[in-house]
């Protein structure tokens, strides 16, 4: 089956070059935010393929790409495979508990959390990897469930309201916190041309009350 216009393979030729075209808007503005991060270690967390943290690699000294999906890590790191300054890290921060000793200076996400169940429980734990530190997030606006149609066992959100989640971080004591658009785009879903937009989200991590 088309929409009539196109056939299956155009279709996804499109929403592949529309996927491509998204993660370089994210990778360029990631770069624009944080200039001298040349000596920085990062987390993409929610990495999944890879496709932001990857272009990340000659910004910063260290990128670590975690995700919770065993599967996609493993290509994220057949794609890595062989480029310096990259960790491969299997890691669920919505239910805490991280490693002791993992410690980044940034932490950026690119369409992660609307995958998440138990924000609150990551913004609990953001502070305890990246004390003081940057968080970038890029996600999108809330859209009703169009951008997720043709999963009926999605178990996300359908995006976020910007002044909602401000005001969720706020409540967990993240600092300058801004939203900004990022990027506007479109993806044929269900057999109808649907508009997605990206917001960039940027804050100050706290620190937890036991290191102040």
């Amino acid at each position: 089956m088309t929409d009539g216009q196109f056939t299956v393979s155009e279709l996804v030729a499109i929403n592949q070059a529309n996927a491509a075209a998204r993660s370089d808007a994210v990778a360029s503005a990631i770069r624009k935010v944080t200039p001298g991060a040349s000596t920085l270690t990062a987390m993409d967390y929610g990495c999944g393929l890879g496709q932001v943290g990857l272009q990340l690699v000659d910004h910063f000294a260290h990128i670590i790409l975690a995700d919770p999906d065993l599967d996609a890590l493993s290509q994220a790191a057949t794609a890595s495979s062989g480029m310096p300054g990259i960790s491969i890290m299997p890691l669920d921060l919505s239910v805490g508990s991280p490693p002791p000793d993992l410690r980044v200076d940034v932490i950026l996400s690119c369409l992660s959390w609307h995958h998440v169940l138990n924000l609150d429980t990551l913004l609990e734990t953001l502070p305890s990897v990246s004390p003081g530190g940057q968080l970038l997030v890029a996600e999108m606006d809330f859209d009703g469930g169009a951008y997720h149609a043709e999963l009926p066992d999605f178990k996300g959100v359908d995006g976020f309201d910007r002044g909602e989640l401000k005001g969720r971080l706020h409540r967990h004591g993240y600092l300058k916190v801004s939203v900004a658009d990022l990027w506007q785009g479109q993806k044929w879903v269900a057999g109808k041309l649907t508009a997605m937009s990206l917001f960039l989200l940027q804050a100050r991590i706290p620190t937890p009350a036991t290191q102040r």
